[in-house]
């Protein structure tokens, strides 16, 4: 059995960017293993941090069970904080999962986009970028080869990003949509913290948005999820001149390609 490996900084990410292929990939018999960086201990709106703690990780279950995911790993760093913590630390985390998993295939945000401003998302990324050859090598981190873990890297790594740029391979989703927004939807808290942002934003402008306050109040967020999720999936698919009834993700995906020639 293959094993898919997804880094998601926060609770929601990866539901978010690669709900489908997740549950795509549980679908086609895949065991996939979902790695939740921090602990979204502010990700709410008028909740004390120990009812978001709570909260956030019961939602993500919840979310990961939609999705199919075998296993969640929670490495339980402070959430909006990782731009001050060192690298190193990151990075020998991923490269334990990596040795410990042995996946055939990693998910995360893309290191190359150099618009991303959420510095969670940006160090995930470097962290699991370098993790990738690190983790091969037998002199870094011998705790762990000690620990009966050898050197492992994966085949392919699929980089996706809120800009996506770059992108090099599409995947049809239109059967496992309607879990993606289920799974999206059931990060309550999160979403409801997403919307909030949004809301403050159009108010600096001067345009409140009833929808918006309704939302934030305790509204129902579904139609808003449907709508954002469901849009960007199907402009994605046409993009790629896929048939209107289609929905899809897209990444950036590194594999074996470039080495096919040469060996």
């Amino acid at each position: 059995m293959r094993t898919v490996l997804v880094f998601s900084p926060h609770a929601d990410d990866a539901a978010i960017f690669c709900g489908g292929a997740m549950a795509r990939f549980a679908d086609e018999g895949w065991r996939v293993v979902l790695a939740r960086v921090t602990d979204d201990r502010f990700d709410s709106v008028g909740l004390p941090v120990a009812e978001t703690l709570r909260r956030t990780a019961e939602e993500l279950h919840h979310s990961a069970a939609i999705l199919g995911v075998s296993e969640v790993v929670e490495l339980g760093f402070v959430t909006d904080c990782l731009a001050d913590t060192p690298l190193g630390t990151l990075r020998e985390r991923a490269v334990r999962l990596l040795r410990q998993y042995r996946p055939h295939t990693v998910m995360s945000f893309d290191p190359a986009d150099r618009f991303e401003d959420n510095q969670d998302h940006a160090r995930v990324a470097q962290a699991v970028a370098e993790a990738f050859w690190v983790a091969c090598f037998d002199k870094h981190h011998p705790q762990h080869l000690a620990e009966g873990l050898a050197p492992h890297t994966a085949a392919e790594r699929w980089y996706f990003s809120r800009r996506g740029a770059d992108t090099n391979h599409v995947v049809d989703i239109t059967p496992q949509l309607a879990r993606k927004i289920d799974a999206v939807c059931a990060h309550q808290t999160q979403m409801r913290n997403v919307v909030n942002q949004v809301r403050l934003q159009f108010q600096a402008a001067g345009r409140p948005v009833p929808a918006l306050d309704h939302a934030v109040a305790g509204g129902d967020l579904r139609p808003l999820v449907q709508a954002f999720v469901g849009g960007a999936a199907r402009a994605i698919a046409q993009e790629a001149g896929w048939d209107a009834a289609c929905f899809a993700e897209a990444y950036r995906r590194e594999g074996t390609d470039a080495l096919e020639d040469l060996i």
